[in-house]
């Protein structure tokens, strides 16, 4: 009888060693914490917010315009929003921003202090053109130290916002 008990009491604890251990590397392969340092995407992400990070789309899903995502910049971690996708010519002029020449509706340069800027810039084949929501606190594609971000660069998509 004892010996009955003590293997039931070895099994369940091997299964739960393993169920543990199956979700630590489920989760540290798939999924990743990010910290938001400053402001460039107030108020969706606000300073000191923290983030999980699908990492599925860095290498296996595609990334989509609007998608906000974390990139390696210069060894620190960036959040951004996309809107140029790769292959696409991103234009800013006039305070509006042009995808392939069509313009992005919901997007409001003219009231940012960054309104005089006019660009015109074709993305490769692996680059995506990223914009702060708080254009006027943002270092993003509109600058060179930013610029396009490269495929390999991004580290996942914003899953969910812990606030």
């Amino acid at each position: 009888m004892n010996t009955n008990i003590l293997i039931k009491f070895c099994q369940t604890i091997a299964a739960t060693v393993f169920a543990v251990a199956f979700a630590f590397i489920l989760i540290y392969t798939f999924f990743a914490v990010s910290l938001q340092q400053g402001f460039s995407m107030a108020p969706y992400i606000n300073n000191g917010n923290i983030v999980f990070v699908n990492r599925l789309y860095k290498n296996f899903l595609p990334l989509e315009r609007k998608d906000v995502i974390v990139f390696n910049l210069s060894g620190q971690e960036s959040i951004r929003r996309i809107y140029g996708l790769p292959g696409e010519t991103v234009t800013i002029s006039k305070g509006n921003i042009y995808i392939d020449d069509v313009l992005i509706d919901d997007f409001d340069l003219k009231n940012s202090l960054s309104s005089n800027i006019e660009q015109n810039v074709k993305l490769g084949s692996d680059e995506y053109y990223v914009l702060g929501d708080n254009l006027d606190s943002s270092n993003d594609s509109r600058f060179s130290d930013v610029g396009n971000v490269k495929r390999d660069m991004i580290k996942g998509k914003v899953w969910r916002v812990i606030r």
